[in-house]
Formats: C-alpha cells, structure tokens, sequence
C-alpha cells in the first residue's frame, strides 16, 4: 500500500508531503495506481520548481517508494494551488484504488 502523508502547518496550509511504499496493485512496471501516483508527485515537484520561487527540501528512494517532500518557508499562492493540485489528484487515486494508497493529513 502507498501511504501518502499531507503536511499542513498551523494555518492549515499545505506545506509538502511524504509518500511511502508501493500500491502492488500489479506487476512492477504494469501497476497503474503507483504510476498514478508517482506521475502526480513528480509532476508538483517539477511545477514547484518551474513556477514558484519557494524553496524546499526533498529526499528519494525510489526503490521504497519512499519521498518526503517540504517547504523550507512560507508556500506563495502558486505552491498553495499546486499543493492542493496534488491532494485533489491524490484523493481521486483513493477513491477508486482506495484498497492500495490512504491519504492522511498531519500538521508539523
């Protein structure tokens, strides 16, 4: 199962996200909802990047499906859209796959 962490901070902002695991919803490279998975949070990664000039903190293992991901200041509205980008795209995942990722939400 892919466990998908959603930071928020005190104003209930989203602020990054932690995923850990894979879906094994089918064989290596033929599992759709890990391929959903990690299309969505490569895609904020690179928008974040491209679009926003907040920075951020990222560690990878691909192999574990592991990636935490976190903005080291204040998000600007552009990072805010595209974080809750990833939660609306992430949510839609659960709903139809709901037996191979879980969303939850944390504050730090």
């Amino acid at each position: 199962m892919i466990d998908v962490v959603i930071y928020q901070n005190s104003n209930s902002e989203y602020i990054g996200f932690k995923t850990d695991g894979h879906a094994e919803y089918d064989d290596p490279g033929q599992d759709i909802v890990c391929s959903a998975v990690s299309a969505i949070t490569i895609t904020i990664l690179n928008s974040v990047e491209k679009l926003s000039d907040v920075n951020f903190t990222l560690d990878c293992d691909q192999e574990s499906g592991h990636m935490d991901f976190i903005f080291t200041e204040e998000p600007d509205i552009k990072a805010q859209t595209l974080m809750q980008a990833l939660v609306i795209g992430i949510s839609g995942i659960e709903e139809s796959y709901g037996d191979y990722i879980c969303m939850t939400f944390k504050e730090v």
